[in-house]
């Protein structure tokens, strides 16, 4: 197929005038019917609120209407026989999609961005083009006709909606990872982790602690903040990185941004602050040469606000090539933060609970245990996995007269301060009752009627083993706990067969004792249920597998803590694990 020639340079289009004028005479002289067709065709393109050109081949401006004078800035008369790209500077990818019409002769529509020569460089602006082949009634090409509207509100709106479900994810991202976890170390971890490279180069969380500066002060003072996490970006100098270590306190002056933060409850923003303002502002002054070695030119401290009341604050900085904290950066840092001070709050109270009940349970396990004659014993205490509270095990050995030894496993219903609580008063409360002489039944009795009476908001479950190592036998009794394992000299383990009776607390009495022979060397093993029990598994399948465990009644105790630990305590278990071995001779 030949390829469609070039017209010679084309004229510039008539005049709206001149051809009204020549409309007027055809019709004077009764032939003006194809005039007033081409008068009423320019009358639309001049009217047009859309922009309309039509370009020579060479893309030399033939005709164009008033709106897209305007619209570049220029009159009609500066347009006309001048290339476009040389009219409207940046104006290279139009043009391309021009050059490519006229060439190919595919009508093309399509959205490109770019400024007029009255625009400012920095504002963007977008326009949709539809553009076609021109060609003579020959065949011949003539140029190309160009309709643009502008679709610069539509993309800006457009832009808008997308960087907004953008912002509605990113916070949905921040409340999901920060506040999924009940470690306060992982959760100020995933903050910064989201901070950097992100949005910041560099970005740490303090918070307060009731080691350093327990609470916000009310007027800016000098504060000890614990550091509970800090991220850098590739690139900061390896002795730089990173600035800080986590759980490090850091002390910041009375005049530093971290104060004011604290105090004043809003964002404060450093863009490329000079020498004093930094020494003014800083956690303390030497640490500007720290920042300076960073090249840390701008730097924001936004708030941790829960309940009304801070908690600590996000530091994030940005160094060389990247720009400032622009206010819509702020804003949004500002929102990332809220979100995700609400699941740290959290995670600080939880964590300091698990740390307090933690203390108090290893506290009373702590205390010396001090069997009778005729009895060794080793013990083993196991807290809850990370993100599980803290339960109420406990374990005791108690030497009476008469050389027998009292025994007592533990587990106080629930977890948390309370149940730790709960737990030493009943811990105290049999300890007492046995030095009274009971039989383990009768201890039991009294036990369960006293905290009844004195009414503890939790209930129990425990196990006693009364030894008489001299007598070759043991009492033994539950109160809803699980049986003891017992390993006899030359005798496969075997769960004692005992009478269960309600946990203590109930007020529902009715307990037994069951006698059962204690050859010397006999191996008893008391444990609480987080050693045999798993969600989802009957607690039977627990109790055949500790039966089955290789051990012996002559192995040593801790080995035999060791074995069964190793075999049946999960890495992450969801309850306290409680294990004691004891054994006469």
């Amino acid at each position: 197929m030949p390829r469609p020639r070039l017209s010679a340079r084309p004229a510039p289009f008539l005049s709206s005038e001149m051809l009204r004028e020549l409309s007027e005479a055809a019709r004077a002289a009764g032939t003006g019917q194809v005039l007033d067709e081409l008068w009423t065709a320019r009358r639309f393109l001049d009217g047009t609120p859309a922009a309309v050109a039509v370009l020579d081949p060479e893309l030399r401006y033939l005709y164009l209407n008033d709106t897209l004078a305007e619209l570049n800035g220029l009159s009609v008369g500066e347009h006309l026989g001048r290339p476009m790209p040389e009219v409207i500077p940046g104006s290279g990818p139009s043009a391309e999609v021009a050059h490519e019409v006229i060439r190919t002769g595919r009508a093309q529509t399509v959205v490109f961005d770019g400024r007029t020569p009255v625009d400012p460089v920095d504002v963007p602006r977008w326009w949709l083009g539809a553009f076609h082949r021109l060609e003579g009634e020959d065949g011949e090409i003539l140029g190309v006709a160009a309709v643009i509207m502008e679709v610069t509100e539509a993309i800006q709106q457009r832009e808008s909606m997308r960087r907004a479900q953008e912002r509605l994810e990113l916070l949905e991202e921040t409340a999901a990872r920060v506040g999924g976890t009940l470690d306060a170390a992982e959760a100020c971890r995933a903050l910064t982790d989201l901070l950097v490279p992100r949005f910041a180069d560099y970005a740490a969380v303090d918070v307060l602690d009731p080691e350093g500066t327990p609470r916000a002060p009310a007027t800016p003072v000098p504060v000890r903040l614990r550091r509970m996490a800090v991220a850098a970006a590739p690139g900061i100098p390896a002795p730089l990185t990173p600035l800080t270590r986590d759980g490090e306190v850091i002390f910041h002056q009375a005049s530093s941004s971290m104060a004011r933060v604290l105090t004043e409850h809003r964002p404060v923003v450093l863009n490329r602050p000079d020498d004093d303002t930094m020494r003014l502002l800083a956690p303390n002054r030497q640490r500007l040469e720290r920042y300076r070695a960073m090249n840390l030119h701008s730097v924001a401290y936004l708030p941790l606000m829960a309940s009304g009341e801070p908690v600590g604050a996000v530091i994030v900085g940005r160094r060389a090539d990247s720009p400032e904290f622009t206010r819509e950066d702020v804003e949004l840092l500002d929102q990332l933060t809220a979100r995700a001070a609400t699941g740290i709050a959290h995670a600080l109270r939880y964590t300091h609970e698990h740390e307090t009940t933690l203390e108090m349970q290893r506290a009373f396990l702590a205390t010396p245990h001090t069997p009778g004659p005729g009895v060794e014993i080793a013990s083993r205490y196991l807290p809850a996995g990370r993100g599980a509270e803290v339960g109420g095990d406990w374990f005791d050995a108690v030497a009476l007269p008469s050389g027998r030894t009292l025994l007592v496993v533990g587990d106080v219903m629930g977890h948390g301060v309370r149940a730790a609580a709960a737990m030493s008063e009943y811990r105290s409360l049999l300890r007492a009752l046995a030095l009274q002489g009971l039989p383990p039944d009768r201890l039991l009795t009294e036990a369960d009627r006293t905290s009844h009476a004195l009414d503890l908001d939790r209930v129990a479950t425990c196990v006693l083993a009364l030894l008489d190592p001299a007598a070759e036998y043991a009492v033994l009794a539950t109160a809803g706990h699980v049986p003891p394992l017992l390993v006899r000299p030359d005798s496969a383990p075997e769960l004692a067969d005992l009478p269960v009776g309600p946990p203590l607390g109930t007020g529902s009495a009715g307990y037994r004792s069951r006698h059962v022979p204690l050859p010397p060397g006999t191996l008893l093993l008391a444990y609480t249920d987080g050693l045999v029990e798993r969600r989802g598994e009957d607690i039977d399948t627990g109790l055949s597998a500790l039966t089955g465990m290789p051990i012996t009644s002559g192995h040593a105790l801790p080995d035999v803590l060791n074995t069964v630990l190793d075999r049946l305590a999960p890495a992450n278990s969801e309850d306290d694990v409680t294990v004691l071995a004891a054994r006469t001779c």
